[in-house]
């Protein structure tokens, strides 16, 4: 019932240590219990006077004070241990996630990386803090009791001996019957957080395609299947519950049959059997409680083997040392056969990661494959070169692969083959420090934590001042929003935007930008895909100006954009088609003209077709 990987967790050793010696004290504590019942029992049968119940019961008190004191200290330190051990495995999820990029949680699914993080921990702590003070009591405290009944009466001692195979026996057999169901449940579990949370956050593009209902649909579905699983898990749990209180009820039945013989033939006194008896029930209790916290901590067991199975992930190389000052006017990026394409199946389960899965739906037109998981992008022989303070526009059907060369170029994807070339310098990918240290990524939607205002914008640099705070707010557009708000800077938001609007979360991520000046590199994938007409004019009116001095590659399906840009790079099924000026491709009769009809025609201004 132990996780092995349990005992990689500083001081494990020395807390199960700990709850041995507690054990060890508490099964003496429950032989002196039943040793000071019996005593005085056996004083009232003889008809003793009260005084002769003194000595009994103070036996009885000071053992069963001492039993719950034990009870309190090992669980006491158990959920300490269990803390100590959710508190170590938060960051360490939390950095592995960071490491693994968006790739990676794609794979997994955000919703199962919500119930790692959150319902995950939580049954990891009820697991640790259980299994561990029951497993040190079902090893001590029978084999004390099994001593003292022996001792006591042999026969009773045989009998006890005898039926604890039968229930070790039946509790693994159906203990392996409740772990494959568990796990079954575990991952219809995980897929019931990632459907939902998929539909949550996909709900504007679901509602845009007409197919909301069918998600409610699916959601019901999926619900009724980790229902039925559940059921079936409990099931199992009280067949099994069954089985060992039916085992247990018969020993010390059959005890009692043998007991009740010999003390009518004279063959045993009183006390000794009667001790024996008493010490039948606390004999298979803890095998019980064993048996029956199995399956209430399998969650836990599958939650702790998840996590620890992600923590051993292999991460994307990093390339530490290049001698590169940075991005300035004559450098220049050559990319060259880069070849990427997503790996295998999303899960066994299908899952995607929130919102990537009604994104994908939208691009394909809400094809999907024989999984229900939407096919994943690709790029294939991407070739193409930037240098200098330019701004660059990646343009293409939903689905091209924009997205995906965003993520290579911020290094959260690793390609498979291609050749790179960064002011002479030949990469392999570009999860390097030294570039990531000069790139700013905005996404299509910015992650805001909980805190305030100005605790959001010094994301990227957290010591600066209230002053340079302020100036960055102001240059990104949000000085008006920040006046009607009576804290200003110090209002506190949520994580999700809570409180905020879209145009509001992509202006303090632009302010993030604006606040660390050593950035020369500015990387937006599609920043105003979600923003309304108005938001994204105004919002374009503060990008414009913070674009100047930087290269700038932005991922966009709005063409108005491609005016204001001086080279556009153009996908199709993964591959670049055309690549050159706007000039260049524009009315030429080209792929670009193609997708400029497909997109409602003239939406650039100064935009004619020969």
């Amino acid at each position: 019932m132990i996780d092995k990987s349990l005992f990689r967790f500083t001081g494990i050793r020395r807390i199960m240590g700990l709850l041995a010696a507690l054990s060890l004290v508490q099964g003496a504590s429950v032989v002196a219990q039943a040793y000071g019942l019996t005593l005085a029992l056996v004083q009232i049968w003889g008809r003793h006077g009260l005084r002769s119940l003194v000595r009994p019961v103070l036996i009885f008190f000071v053992a069963f004070t001492i039993r719950q004191l034990c009870d309190v200290a090992k669980q006491r330190v158990a959920t300490d241990h269990a803390d100590r051990i959710v508190g170590e495995l938060r960051p360490r999820i939390q950095r592995k996630v960071f490491r693994l990029g968006p790739a990676a949680l794609a794979q997994r699914g955000t919703g199962s990386a919500v119930t790692m993080l959150i319902d995950g921990l939580d049954e990891v702590r009820t697991y640790v803090f259980t299994v561990l003070p029951k497993m040190m009591d079902m090893v001590f405290i029978p084999l004390m009791i099994l001593v003292v009944v022996w001792i006591q009466d042999a026969l009773s001692g045989i009998v006890l001996l005898l039926m604890l195979p039968l229930l070790f026996f039946f509790m693994a057999i159906l203990g392996m019957a409740a772990r494959d169901r568990s796990n079954k449940q575990y991952a219809q579990f995980r897929k019931l957080n990632t459907r939902f949370m998929d539909t949550v956050l996909g709900l504007p593009t679901l509602k845009m395609l007409g197919i909301s209902e069918e998600y409610e649909d699916e959601i019901y579905s999926v619900s009724d299947r980790f229902r039925r699983r559940t059921m079936s898990v409990i099931r199992v749990a009280m067949t099994s519950t069954f089985a060992l209180d039916f085992f247990a009820t018969l020993a010390i039945a059959i005890m009692a049959v043998f007991l009740g013989n010999n003390l009518i033939n004279g063959t045993v006194a009183l006390f000794p059997a009667l001790l024996a008896l008493i010490l039948a029930p606390e004999y298979f209790m803890p095998i019980r409680q064993f048996g029956d916290d199995y399956h209430a901590t399998l969650n836990g067991k599958n939650a702790l083997n998840d996590i620890m199975t992600m923590l051993a992930a292999p991460e994307p190389e990093y390339m530490e040392d290049l001698d590169w000052n940075g991005w300035g006017s004559d450098s220049r990026l050559t990319v060259e056969g880069m070849d990427f394409s997503y790996p295998g199946p999303k899960s066994e389960e299908g899952l995607v990661s929130g919102g990537s899965q009604m994104d994908a739906i939208a691009k394909s037109g809400g094809s999907v494959d024989s999984d229900g998981a939407p096919q994943p992008d690709a790029l294939q022989g991407l070739s193409f070169t930037l240098s200098g303070l330019t701004k660059v526009a990646v343009v293409g059907r939903s689905g091209a692969g924009k997205s995906t060369l965003m993520n290579l170029l911020a290094g959260f994807n690793l390609p498979q083959s291609g050749r790179i070339d960064l002011d002479g310098h030949d990469l392999d990918h570009f999860n390097v420090r030294t570039w990531q240290r000069h790139i700013s990524y905005i996404p299509q939607n910015p992650y805001i934590f909980n805190g305030t205002v100005a605790d959001n914008i010094r994301f990227y640099n957290p010591d600066a001042l209230d002053a340079e705070v302020a100036e960055a707010a102001d240059q990104a557009g949000l000085t008006g929003w920040l006046n009607t708000l009576d804290e200003g800077l110090d209002t506190r938001i949520g994580e999700g935007n809570r409180g905020i609007s879209g145009g509001q979360a992509q202006r303090i991520a632009l302010a993030r930008v604006l606040l660390d000046k050593n950035r020369e590199i500015l990387i937006f994938d599609e920043p105003t895909a979600h923003l309304d007409i108005e938001t994204e004019y105004e919002l374009k009116k503060t990008l414009l100006p913070i674009m100047e001095g930087h290269l700038v590659i932005f991922a966009t399906h709005r063409l108005h954009w491609l005016a204001e840009a001086d080279q556009v790079i153009m996908l199709d099924g993964g591959r670049v088609v055309a690549q050159g000026s706007p000039e260049e491709l524009i009315g030429k009769g080209g792929p670009l003209d193609a997708l400029i009809n497909e997109m409602g025609g003239n939406q650039i201004a100064d935009y004619q077709q020969d």
